[in-house]
Order: C-alpha cells, then structure tokens, then sequence
C-alpha cells in the first residue's frame, strides 16, 4: 500500500512538470537562454516547424497518459481498502 502511494505521489509531481515545462522554457528564452541547450545562438537557431507540434503532442498524450494510470491506481487503492471515496 505505501509503494502505490509513493508511486501515486511519483505521478502527481511528474503531472506538475509535464504542465510548467512550457513556462520553463518561456523563462529560459526571456533571460537570454538558449532554449535549454537547443541552441547556441536564440538569433541564429533553426527549429524545425514541426518541432512545436511534435512536442504539444508529446506533452498532452503523457499528461493524458499519467491521468489515466493515476485514475487506475486510485481505483485498485478503493477497492483494496473497501472505502468509498470520491474518486
């Protein structure tokens, strides 16, 4: 029981990082970064255009993806203990 809780709290703190990853990147490009290393130079950087996407995708199908298995293991700790709860 105390492993799904550590894997449960694993899966919140891995939702929360999927979700400001984008704002991380913003702050890194408005002080002057280089996108996390992608690039040397912000000026002279070529990103591909279907970088954006690729990466949108990535990001909502692990979200999705992390939010159904937490759902399953919320389900399966219900059911162990035999308590209803909101979930």
């Amino acid at each position: 029981m105390f492993l799904l809780r550590v894997i449960v709290f694993l899966i919140l703190v891995s939702i929360i990082l999927i979700l400001g990853f984008p704002l991380f990147l913003i702050y890194d490009l408005s002080n002057g970064g280089n996108f996390f290393g992608v690039c040397g130079d912000i000026s002279t950087c070529v990103i591909p255009i279907t970088e954006g996407p690729k990466l949108l995708v990535f990001l909502i199908g692990s979200f999705f993806l992390l939010v159904l298995l937490l759902r399953l293991i919320m389900l399966f700790i219900n059911k162990y203990q035999k308590t209803d709860t909101i979930l």
